[in-house]
């Protein structure tokens, strides 16, 4: 039922493998693309969300944000939370050893980063659009609240995040409709901003663009380690076993039906 699935994606995590031993440069910039994808969405979400009405923010803010991932999938690059999907499916299936799925997941992370701060750096120099100007009471309110979360709750949160945005790429990955793609892409994307949830490429933009600002003293480099460490292990637990292990156990894993009919059959217990 979701072999095809399965195929397709764990051939596409050792094929990254491959890049990223054969040309690391290539794989960090397609990542570092994904990385500014992911910050347009940020730039969006604010400047849209910083002046609505509190009753309807998380819904607009939610609503626009879907854009980003809609840059990722429909212009291709390589975004770190879409390989704690599809990495460990290259492992379960042999594709890639455990070594490469880490390799694969450091150098997006890095390359998504260096995406979100370039991105950071040219909106900083351009003014800061809303962010840093008439919304910067909203932005660096919400840069407070992130850093300040304690580490379990972030940890929910980025588990959260990543079940629903390795859902939106899983969803889409199984249609050939362009039209069908996008209000797959959409919902689940819209759902996880509206809820609160934590992506980490998506923090990694706006603590640069928080950092490099006029920030208010409570805003540090610390607070932004002790989110990203906590809401990366969570995007990488939402998508690497809510999706990518929850559907290979559907496919391949012990409750498979098929593995339960040929257990049944070794034990001569007729099925008609």
């Amino acid at each position: 039922m979701y072999a095809d699935s399965i195929d397709k994606f764990s051939k596409a995590g050792a094929y990254k493998v491959s890049v990223v031993l054969r040309s690391p440069l290539s794989f960090l910039i397609g990542a570092a693309m994904a990385g500014a994808y992911i910050g347009f969405g940020d730039i969006l979400m604010f400047s849209v969300g910083s002046h609505v009405d509190p009753a309807y923010v998380h819904l607009i803010m939610g609503g626009v944000f879907a854009c980003a991932l809609t840059i990722v999938v429909f212009a291709g690059s390589d975004l770190f939370t879409g390989t704690a999907m599809y990495m460990p499916l290259a492992v379960f299936r042999g594709e890639t050893g455990v070594g490469g799925m880490l390799l694969v997941w450091v150098t997006c992370w890095i390359g998504n980063l260096i995406g979100a701060v370039v991105l950071a750096v040219i909106l900083h120099a351009a003014g800061g659009g809303v962010l840093l100007t008439d919304g910067s009471e909203i932005f660096f309110r919400t840069v407070e609240t992130k850093m300040a979360t304690p580490g379990v709750p972030l940890f929910a949160k980025g588990l959260l995040c990543n079940w629903l945005v390795c859902l939106a790429i899983w969803m889409a990955a199984r249609t050939n409709n362009d039209g069908a793609k996008l209000g797959l892409i959409f919902w689940p994307v819209f759902a996880f901003v509206a809820c609160g949830f934590e992506h980490s490429v998506a923090n990694m933009f706006v603590f640069a663009l928080a950092l490099i600002g006029q920030h208010p003293a409570n805003i540090t480099f610390a607070g932004a380690l002790h989110n990203e460490l906590f809401v990366t292990l969570g995007n990488l637990a939402g998508g690497g076993i809510f999706v990518g292990l929850g559907y290979w156990l559907q496919e391949s894993g012990l409750g498979h039906p098929s593995k339960a009919r040929a257990a049944v059959s070794a034990s001569g217990v007729r099925t008609n």
